[in-house]
């Protein structure tokens, strides 16, 4: 029950910060300036404020189902986890609808950057990246995807698309990208993103830089 309650106690704080964070971004605020503030409350910490497209993994995913399907033979509904969980399950549909909102998505050719479902790994175990990929081509787009190091795992789900050896040649005329992962070379591109048909760019994780000469929407600020 300790685990299944620290592993729900986080999960559940990053989909508050993620709700907070879509509130933020509708009277647009920038979230991050918000979460900043708020974490120098030492009851609260600074720690899992960062707002973006989700938590995935293999620990967060199982341990939130195991603790909700528990209570629930018992009778007891966990109203705030099962909410956790939805709000974590419809921030890749605010992505890929952000991106919608500038792209016309039937015909499109989207780039994905990041396909592990946190950096410095290759695990795309629930992975944000695979609800999103799942969206963009329900809507009619053709992907491109690239993460240093989980290409080969994504290709076992999706094998239809294709796997870019770098972020350039994922972005090259791509008519939009959605940044899932945040690994840390995706914030060293800049002028990446001038080979794009359309540079319009929706950041899931706060990597890129907003400039002039692209169409930036950050997801949460």
């Amino acid at each position: 029950m300790i685990k299944y309650a620290n592993n729900a106690f986080l999960a559940s704080k990053i989909s508050l910060v993620n709700d907070l964070g879509n509130i933020c971004k509708e009277f647009e605020l920038d979230a991050y300036e918000v979460m900043d503030a708020i974490g120098l409350d030492d009851r609260i910490s600074e720690r899992f404020l960062r707002s973006g497209v989700g938590w995935g993994g293999s620990c967060f995913p199982k341990d939130v189902n195991a603790i909700v399907a528990a209570a629930q033979t018992e009778g007891y509904e966990p109203a705030v986890l099962e909410a956790a969980v939805d709000v974590n399950d419809r921030q890749p549909d605010r992505m890929v609808a952000y991106l919608s909102d500038y792209v016309d998505l039937d015909g499109a050719h989207i780039a994905v950057l990041g396909l592990a479902f946190k950096p410095n790994t290759d695990d795309i175990r629930n992975s944000r990246a695979i609800p999103v990929i799942d969206l963009l081509l329900d809507l009619g787009a053709t992907v491109t995807a690239y993460d240093p190091v989980a290409n080969d795992e994504m290709a076992t789900q999706f094998p239809e698309i294709e796997y870019a050896n770098t972020a350039a040649e994922a972005l090259a005329e791509a008519d939009g990208t959605v940044v899932v992962t945040g690994w840390d070379e995706f914030s060293e591109l800049d002028e990446e993103f001038d080979e794009m048909s359309t540079p319009v760019v929706v950041d899931g994780r706060r990597c890129i830089e907003r400039r002039e000469g692209i169409v930036y929407e950050g997801l949460t600020w």
